[in-house]
């Protein structure tokens, strides 16, 4: 949530720890650095859209 690891973690119901190393692995794979807020921003927009065209069926 907004780069808070705590926050997020509690969101989840998971370990804060699990959280970094979730993230971590998925800016790996995207091969980007999460920590820019562009790329995040354009990561949830793009994500956004995706649902909103699964809803759409």
């Amino acid at each position: 949530m907004h780069g808070s690891w705590d926050r997020t973690a509690t969101a989840l119901g998971i370990h804060r720890n699990t959280v970094r190393q979730r993230i971590t692995r998925i800016s790996g794979l995207l091969d980007t650095d999460l920590d820019d807020p562009d790329v995040r921003m354009e990561l949830w927009f793009a994500l956004r859209s995706l649902d909103r065209d699964a809803s759409r069926g």
